[in-house]
């Protein structure tokens, strides 16, 4: 589960570098104007933040860590 978890961190890393060079219009080439690529960048970097959460919520629900063995009494 944790590497799962890592695994979701670098993507929300990624998609947030995404959002801002899509933003910045930096090494992305998307025909059409430059404001309705800030929208979408916009959009992809405030939203996608609720769903990225909202996977982070769905993997720890289904997290179910290892009970401790019970002390042995000596």
């Amino acid at each position: 589960m944790p590497r799962r978890l890592v695994v979701l961190a670098v993507a929300v890393a990624a998609h947030a570098v995404l959002a801002q060079l899509l933003y910045a219009g930096w090494l992305v080439d998307v025909p059409g104007p430059a404001a309705d690529r800030m929208a979408g960048a916009q959009l992809m970097y405030w939203f996608g933040d609720l769903a990225e959460v909202a996977l982070a919520l769905a993997v720890l629900s289904r997290w179910r860590p290892d009970p401790r063995p019970a002390p042995v009494a000596a």
